[in-house]
């Protein structure tokens, strides 16, 4: 429990930090565990408005039998054109314990960027091709040392007023691991004009497989909060996770 109030201690500290600066939007936005707009960890196949800056922190709280950890990345998002969006994502607070070993720290930095191929139109989602890399800033057991690279396609189709959107990514991890595909499918469902649920499946190599469900909020014209909760669906994924984040938009 103190690794969670240390989570989200820091993650309320930066909101503070940045409710008063800036000029708010109509409309606040939402980014994923990596700083690219979308729900929790899928991202949308869409880009922010061109010139739009997004500052961002969030929380993951993972358990997996006996090993505990907690993540919480700050990331930075713009969007650079009407077709390209950029995120940078820091892990400023890392905790990892499996009962003999107890570490904490900071971990490592993620780059991402989206380019919007395709508009959404009656025949085809929206869709946009991204890059992500991982860049080691920490040892073992709080980062990889190692630096991983990744493609991915991110997908997004309205169904009347719940938004769906399908991730494929293809994973080329440093040092000997073998590459994988992780894939998110989501679904955004609005509950009022100021919050909005959303469910997810995932097997991607944060977490393994997991289903989330959860919720965000509009405070206000340009900060959103969202809380979430996963559980692993097979022995090799996460038992449990608590994800929580907040968003604001200049």
């Amino acid at each position: 429990m103190g690794k969670l109030r240390i989570g989200l201690s820091i993650t309320l500290m930066i909101a503070v930090l940045v409710v008063g600066a800036g000029s708010a939007m109509a409309a606040p936005l939402k980014t994923n565990l990596f700083g690219l707009d979308g729900l929790f960890i899928a991202t949308s196949g869409k880009v922010i408005p061109a010139g739009t800056m997004l500052v961002s922190s969030s929380v993951l709280i993972v358990s997996d039998d006996n090993v505990d950890g907690t993540t919480v990345p700050v990331s930075f998002t713009y969007g650079a054109s009407s077709d390209i969006e950029v995120a940078a994502a820091f892990e400023v607070y890392k905790s990892f314990d499996n009962g003999a070993q107890d570490d904490t720290g900071t971990g490592d930095l993620f780059l991402s960027a989206k380019y919007a191929i395709l508009e959404a139109n009656a025949d085809y989602p929206a869709t946009a091709l991204g890059l992500r890399l991982k860049l080691p800033m920490a040892d073992a057991p709080l980062g990889s040392e190692e630096t991983d690279f990744a493609i991915f396609a991110a997908m997004e189709m309205a169904m009347k007023s719940v938004t769906a959107m399908l991730n494929v990514e293809y994973l080329m991890p440093g040092g000997n691991a073998e590459n994988q595909v992780n894939y998110v499918v989501g679904l955004q469902i609005p509950y009022s004009d100021t919050t909005d649920f959303s469910l997810e499946l995932m097997d991607n190599d944060l977490v393994g497989d997991l289903f989330a469900g959860g919720a965000t909020f509009d405070m206000g014209s340009a900060l959103n909060f969202g809380v979430a909760l996963g559980f692993g669906l097979n022995d090799f994924s996460a038992d449990f996770a608590a994800l929580g984040k907040l968003t604001f938009t200049f």
